[in-house]
């Protein structure tokens, strides 16, 4: 096992800033498993990175329990939106910045796969050659999802009954994107 998790650990350092798994020990322990309500939410990312050519993204248990945290807040002081915001302080412990995608959804339960659908189908409006979002929409969630140096991801899922929408998924993403440059 040992030996095994040594050639893990190599494979790592190549798919990632070499910074990234000396300054943080989770990153090779981030191949945890997801909650099993947000089971299979880093493959549906992978999915729509490998069409770009984006490396994959592995779970971070620590992203994750930072983007749970602020889920379970159930944070809207900007009403009438009726949704959970952006967290201001999600980069605050990491050596990074973090990025952060935030689905809801009212009357249903938000799922992993619906959250990762909706993000993606920003992709229409993203114009890769002029590197923006077209005729005034919004496709920053998807610019985040694809954004290539990404490599980490962790998300959390929460209820929140006095919200407008009240099903809500937070993924935050290390290293953030949408920071300048294309995503890929």
């Amino acid at each position: 096992m040992r030996r095994f998790m040594l050639h893990l650990a190599a494979f790592c350092v190549v798919a990632v800033p070499a910074f990234a798994w000396t300054v943080d020990s989770v990153f090779i322990n981030g191949f945890a498993a997801e909650p099993a309500a947000l089971a299979g939410i880093t493959a549906d990312h992978n999915r729509f990175r490998a069409a770009v050519g984006a490396t994959p993204l592995l779970w971070d248990d620590r992203l994750a329990a930072s983007a749970q945290a602020w889920a379970n807040r159930c944070m809207d002081s900007k009403p009438p939106s009726g949704l959970i915001e952006h967290n201001p302080n999600r980069s605050k412990g990491f050596p990074w910045y973090v990025g952060e995608n935030i689905y809801a959804s009212g009357g249903r339960k938000a799922s992993a796969l619906s959250a990762v659908q909706s993000w993606a189908s920003e992709r229409k409006y993203y114009d890769h050659a002029t590197n923006t979002c077209v005729a005034h929409q919004v496709c920053g969630h998807y610019m985040q999802m694809v954004w290539s140096a990404s490599v980490r991801v962790g998300c959390g899922i929460s209820f929140c009954p006095a919200l407008r929408y009240s099903s809500s998924i937070v993924c935050d993403y290390a290293p953030g994107g949408n920071t300048g440059g294309k995503p890929y």
